[in-house]
């Protein structure tokens, strides 16, 4: 995608989440209400045991998607431990690639963890770093953005549960 914008020169890490597992729809419930299952539950404690030694002291700033299953996972995986500001971002939800690159460029100044949906997730990942690789639900990649603006898949997390 040539359109996403180069980043700033800045060293930083980004880490794109991808919303735990969550229930189907129920018959009059719209997809921004699906809650997470206890397997979803699950995969936030493993994410928030691979997240919490990664960011460990940086100073970050969350960013999560209003849907339901999206802020539960930011709840779940960055709890009462993670330091930063933490504030829902209405245009993560069914964002694409670009709208979610945009973002990441509006926090160019800082370390940043996104909370969101597939497909732009996964597609902003493979715009930035050249590397196509699937994101299941509860999974995250890790972004390391160096000083000359190229970026790096430095780590992936797939949940086993």
């Amino acid at each position: 995608m040539s359109d996403i914008p180069e980043n700033s020169n800045r060293a930083r890490t980004v880490w794109l989440i991808r919303h735990a597992k969550a229930a189907a729809p129920e018959a009059v419930q719209e997809d921004f209400d699906r809650r997470l299952t206890s397997r979803g539950e699950r995969q936030c404690a493993a994410l928030r045991d691979w997240l919490q030694p990664r960011l460990g002291n940086l100073t970050a700033t969350a960013l999560y998607s209003p849907a339901a299953r999206a802020r539960r996972t930011a709840e779940l995986a960055l709890g009462d431990w993670f330091a930063g500001p933490c504030r829902k971002e209405v245009r993560i939800w069914n964002a694409t690639a670009q709208e979610l690159a945009a973002l990441v460029e509006e926090n160019a100044g800082d370390h940043l963890v996104l909370v969101g949906h597939n497909p732009g997730l996964e597609q902003l990942q493979a715009a930035l770093s050249g590397q196509l690789m699937p994101m299941p639900t509860g999974g995250a990649f890790e972004l390391q953005f160096g000083n000359q603006g190229r970026v790096r898949l430095a780590e992936r997390f797939q949940p086993d549960t």
